[in-house]
């Protein structure tokens, strides 16, 4: 062969090799932009999130990139993320353009044949959007397909009474009375049963149509409509700032019922049942009829009756705190920071004064990194300060492990958003100082902070101090070597990997402490996920990692526990009595998991069993609160 052909061979052989990454996929890659994606929408940043997952999806198309590992049905997966996210910028941004792009994806998922997990979602999206967008008929249809294939889903409630709604506005009367019975019978402690039996009193008067008194709607009405409106619309800050303005103007007004029943829901939503109950009082005082008393009072009572959170400490009730609260949950975070950097700096109980500071230092952290154009060291810096005072000077709260944490984890983003490696020793510091801090606890809740930590510290070495290239050749399998094999993929965020490694190690023998430690640290990381996902109520996420610790140790009560917690919240009653009763046989005088055994029991209609579940929560605890009050309610 003449030197001209080799030369023709090399120059094509170049150009495979400059093209091969054009042309092959990088299964690498994939797995970087898709984690990349799940970070940005946990921190609500859709847009950046969006752009990765479709990065992942054009990656993953090429030939060569396998995405089994992360997924089996990868494209459904990111295919059904980027319907999500388009969904929350439109209820966001309340631009409706969002909302078509949303049904683009959610087509390209509903056309496949899928998991029943991942057909739920998607059918509950397209029907919210197509109602949200006025294709009322086209709605109905599709949260009636809901209906029948998830009959016990979490959204089937809103489902019937959006259909009832529907078909009320559309005078089909015999439909929406049907449809909204069937909501009060399935789901009768439901957030809609309320309004559905007012809706059905309605309905069933001997007058097909109520008679308006008022041709032109008075101030009162449209003040009302209007705080109604935005309450429906996801704008809970203002809607509850207008409900409270509405009964100031119009105290004797015919809607101040209902406007503390919109403030007491409004405070249900955040999990603030104190100041429901105040509110549902006011609303039960101000009603006159005695039929729509007794409704409000059963509504009212509900507010015992919700599942009991471990470690979970509740929140402040002063009208500054709920202002933050709502704007929190709105996500819009610089706002909220600086209503807690002024609750900060007041006259405050010490309690109070702690959780000022720890959410003034994670709205600070949330608006950076929700909106990438905040970046600014300023805002950070205001983070950090809040984070350090509390670690200071309130060294035994059980928010403290949180602000390390947070405090770990601003210092992370920091050094990745400002390109400040000074940051990432700044990381490595402060969980070394938390895990002296809190060497010796036993608390499962602290141990999955200090994990998520060692998850920040290890991201943080690496950047510093790259490890050298692995050795071509593999070690012997041994325990030895597979522990420390599982060593680096947790080091590396890969826990499937590091477990398998693990418990080849102790395959080989079984009685290898060190793998028995390794196996306990990537439990432990597992649940701190699903705890942070847990607290900041991304619940399928959680779900998830706390069965990834469950299937590391079965008796992980806690895990169970807090999956039984979820269920409840989804309306996953079955799936919750199972995880409590696991839970209650690994520790038999664990209360908490009796009470929600019996609401769980409760809310399935099963009131004996529900009954006696709570009278052994009284037996271990005869001052135990929650487990008294749905005592009487049942009883009642």
């Amino acid at each position: 062969m003449n030197e001209r052909i080799w030369g023709i061979i090399g120059g094509v052989a170049l150009l495979l090799a400059l093209l091969s990454p054009l042309v092959l996929g990088n299964s690498k890659k994939v797995e970087k932009l898709f984690e990349d994606a799940e970070v940005l929408y946990e921190r609500s940043n859709y847009e950046g999130a969006i752009k990765k997952y479709k990065g992942a999806l054009k990656e993953s198309s090429k030939p060569g990139a396998k995405t089994e590992h992360i997924d089996k049905d990868f494209t459904t997966v990111v295919n059904l993320r980027i319907a999500q996210c388009y969904y929350y910028r439109a209820e966001k941004t309340h631009d409706v353009n969002y909302y078509q792009e949303a049904l683009v994806y959610i087509e390209k998922v509903s056309s496949k044949d899928y998991v029943a997990v991942q057909q739920e979602e998607p059918i509950h999206l397209w029907a919210d959007i197509l109602y949200k967008t006025g294709k009322f008929d086209s709605a109905a249809s599709k949260f009636n397909q809901l209906i029948k294939n998830f009959p016990k889903s979490r959204w089937t409630p809103k489902a019937l009474y959006i259909i009832g709604e529907i078909n009320y506005q559309q005078e089909n009367r015999q439909k929406a009375l049907s449809t909204l019975k069937r909501l009060v019978d399935e789901f009768p402690h439901s957030e809609f049963t309320v309004e559905a039996r007012r809706r059905i009193k309605e309905l069933s008067s001997d007058d097909p149509v109520p008679p308006d008194p008022e041709p032109v709607p008075s101030q009162e009405v449209v003040m009302y409509k209007e705080a109604t409106n935005l309450k429906q619309q996801g704008k809970v800050h203002d809607a509850y700032q207008l409900f409270t303005d509405f009964i100031t103007r119009f105290p004797d007004g015919k809607h101040v019922p209902d406007a503390y029943i919109g403030k007491a829901e409004i405070h249900l939503e955040a999990k603030n049942y104190i100041k429901a109950r105040e509110n549902y009082e006011e609303a039960i005082y101000s009603a006159n009829d005695e039929e729509r008393r007794v409704e409000i009072y059963e509504a009212y009572h509900r507010t015992y009756l919700a599942p009991v959170y471990a470690s979970i400490q509740p929140e402040p009730s002063d009208e500054l705190f709920i202002k933050g609260r709502l704007l929190r949950k709105e996500h819009r975070f610089q706002e909220a920071a600086e209503i807690y950097e002024k609750l900060a700096n007041s006259n405050l109980t010490t309690e109070d004064t702690i959780y000022a500071l720890y959410w003034l230092g994670r709205c600070y952290h949330d608006a950076v990194h929700q909106d990438p154009t905040l970046t600014d060291a300023a805002l950070l810096r205001k983070s950090v300060d809040a984070f350090k005072k509390l670690i200071a000077n309130y060294e035994d709260s059980s928010y403290t492990i949180k602000a390390y944490y947070y405090l770990a984890l601003t210092y992370s983003n920091w050094a990745e958003a400002l390109v400040d490696q000074s940051k990432c020793q700044s990381v490595i510091d402060i969980v070394e100082e938390a895990e002296t801090k809190y060497a010796d606890t036993d608390d499962t809740m602290y141990r999955a902070h200090l994990s998520l930590m060692q998850e920040l510290q290890e991201t943080a070495i690496q950047k510093l101090y790259p490890d050298p290239p692995e050795p071509l050749v593999p070690p012997e399998p041994s325990p030895i070597s597979l522990v420390n094999q599982g060593r680096t993929h947790l080091k590396q965020n890969e826990l499937e990997k590091a477990t398998k490694k693990a418990k080849q190690a102790l395959e080989i023998n079984r009685n290898y402490e060190p793998a028995d430690k390794l196996l306990s640290e990537i439990k432990e990381r597992h649940y701190g996920r699903g705890w942070k996902f847990f607290d900041e109520e991304q619940h399928d996420q959680a779900i998830v990692e706390f069965k990834n610790a469950i299937n590391i140790d079965s008796n992980f009560k806690e895990a169970h526990f807090h999956l039984g917690v979820i269920y409840i919240e989804q309306n996953r009653h079955s799936e919750a009595i199972e995880a409590f009763e696991k839970a209650i046989s690994i520790d038999h005088r664990f209360k908490d998991a009796y009470f929600n055994l019996g609401l769980a029991h409760f809310e399935s209609g099963e009131r004996e069993a529900a009954k006696k579940a709570a009278n052994k929560a009284l037996a271990i605890d005869r001052n135990y609160e929650p487990a008294r009050v749905l005592i009487e309610f049942i009883t009642k």
